[in-house]
């Protein structure tokens, strides 16, 4: 099976050196720190029978063993050959992904802890939370079994003191396993520096609860794809954008779109949606000045980062500029790891303020504004495709004396851990959102009525089963649900309102219950 992680750590790496190559390209160091990359590369996708890969990397690897003087010519050759590489790296482990993902059911997680019969409770709870939980008392076995399960994590419980033989055996998991969080009675200093040392993701205290576990192992399980990052060139010369796009394109996370004529700008970031916009500030006919007090007056763009590219070197025209809405000044002409750098820092807090605005902040799924865009969107594509979509909301029962009971800290921990449920419950294409409080919202696209209903149905049922912790013992809750759908309502206002008065139904019905509307 290919192994995905791997490759893409060592692409990942390989850009990196790549990167520095860019700052010297006659230095033979930096060569030779970018050269082992390549070499692991293709020793991984022989092992794996990569052929694609292993063509595409051949023409690289035998320019590298014949380098004596590297130059910019050598840098150019380089540069046309590794977006050939990226895409074989890119389609071996889409379709590996696609395999494993109709191969296999729930992901594992693997303890190797001194008393296995401790802890069944918790591998019934880890089964609510979509994980198959293994525990063995026998470390070695147990990490035989994690290696050869694809483990996501691997949790091995601790003594009071340091142990050679279970740090031995953390020492070989880190070589051919998946990542490892401590776990212990008690903790001191000198326990939690030995676990850090040994390359820990983390360190619980028993006892370990099975949301704590959850949210710990999440990211690791779901890790999100990032799209490329969008950048828009305006220059009316084709030179320099002819160059500023090479430099760009040779990066995976970058995706780059030209334009020479800037009447077409406002058209152009509508239907390309920019993370960042890089605008030429002397052009014919207009400046870069003018054009961007043109797009900070559309309130779709007012905060897409703009930054001019230009041979000013007057501070007073570049304060000025600033002042009117741009966000950074790059000279011509232009060094390639500067443009680089710009870009993706730009275009990282672009999203993160994205993000933070459509986005709950306790629960991090989407709030209320955006779910209801989303909806809209879900609707009109229905319409387009004839299709169906299912709107629910959703309502923990008796969540005030959960807040009065325990306290508002486990209340909130308890919101948190629907929303998660929720979330991995549904399909990619579903959206999950908070409507406010303790009120959520599923949209299914494309799902018959009946589907949608019997699947949130399921959800409700497997919800129950989880239990929540607080310092004196767990408790389980329930909820919820009212679900409506299109196009037996034709707009998404009938559509809410229809699931909102199927929700209270389903309060006044005795709770713990999925309503439709009239019923």
């Amino acid at each position: 099976m290919v192994n995905r992680l791997e490759i893409h750590s060592i692409w990942s790496g390989l850009v990196q050196a790549w990167r520095v190559i860019w700052q010297d390209a006659a230095d033979p160091q930096r060569w030779a720190a970018f050269a082992p990359h390549c070499d692991r590369l293709m020793v991984l996708a022989r092992q794996q029978g990569l052929t694609r890969i292993e063509g595409e990397l051949l023409p690289l690897l035998q320019l590298l063993q014949g380098l004596t003087n590297p130059d910019e010519e050598d840098k150019a050759i380089v540069d046309r050959l590794l977006p050939g590489v990226f895409a074989a790296v890119r389609e071996v482990c889409s379709e590996s992904y696609e395999q494993e993902a109709r191969g296999t059911s729930m992901p594992v997680l693997v303890m190797l802890v001194r008393q296995a019969s401790a802890w069944q409770e918790l591998i019934q709870q880890m089964e609510q939370y979509g994980y198959t939980l293994k525990v063995f008392a026998n470390y070695r076995l147990g990490m035989q079994a994690a290696i050869t399960a694809r483990a996501i994590a691997v949790v091995v419980e601790l003594g009071t003191e340091e142990d050679a033989s279970v740090m031995m055996l953390i020492d070989e998991l880190n070589r051919y396993g998946p990542k490892w969080f401590a776990l212990a009675r008690e903790a001191n200093f000198a326990l939690r520096l030995e676990a850090v040392r040994h390359a820990s993701q983390g360190f619980f205290l028993t006892p370990l609860s099975a949301p704590t576990l959850a949210d710990a192992v999440d990211p690791l399980t779901f890790k999100i794809k990032e799209e490329p990052y969008r950048v828009l060139i305006l220059d009316d010369s084709p030179t320099v954008l002819a160059s500023i796009r090479k430099a760009l394109n040779q990066f995976p996370t970058i995706h780059t779109q030209t334009l020479r004529q800037p009447e077409q700008v406002l058209d152009v970031m509508g239907e390309f949606s920019p993370d960042v916009l890089l605008l030429d500030f002397h052009m014919n006919g207009c400046n870069g000045l003018e054009v961007a007090k043109i797009i900070r007056q559309n309130k779709n763009f007012e905060s897409v980062p703009i930054v001019y590219l230009t041979a000013e070197t007057s501070e007073y025209v570049q304060l000025e500029a600033m002042r009117h809405g741009g966000d950074d000044f790059l000279t011509k002409p232009i060094s390639q790891a500067q443009l680089v750098n710009t870009v993706i820092s730009k275009a990282e807090r672009y999203r993160g303020l994205r993000k933070l605005m459509v986005e709950d902040s306790l629960t991090g799924l989407y709030n209320h504004v955006k779910t209801k865009t989303l909806l809209q969107q879900a609707i009109l594509m229905a319409e387009r495709q004839q299709s169906t979509v299912s709107y629910a909301m959703l309502d923990i029962d008796h969540f005030k004396k959960v807040n009065d009971t325990y306290g508002h800290a486990v209340g909130d921990k308890v919101i948190r851990a629907l929303a998660r449920f929720l979330k991995q419950h549904v399909r990619r294409a579903d959206v999950v959102g908070r409507y406010g409080g303790e009120e959520f919202v599923v949209v299914f696209f494309d799902s018959t009525p009946e589907a949608s209903f019997e699947k949130l149905d399921e959800m409700r049922e497997a919800f129950a089963a989880v239990q929540h912790t607080y310092d004196g013992g767990s408790f389980a809750v329930t909820f919820s649900a009212g679900i409506a759908n299109f196009p037996d309502l034709a707009t998404m206002g009938e559509l809410v309102v229809a699931a909102d008065e199927a929700l209270y139904a389903a309060k006044r019905a005795g709770r713990n219950r999925v309503m439709k509307p009239g019923e």
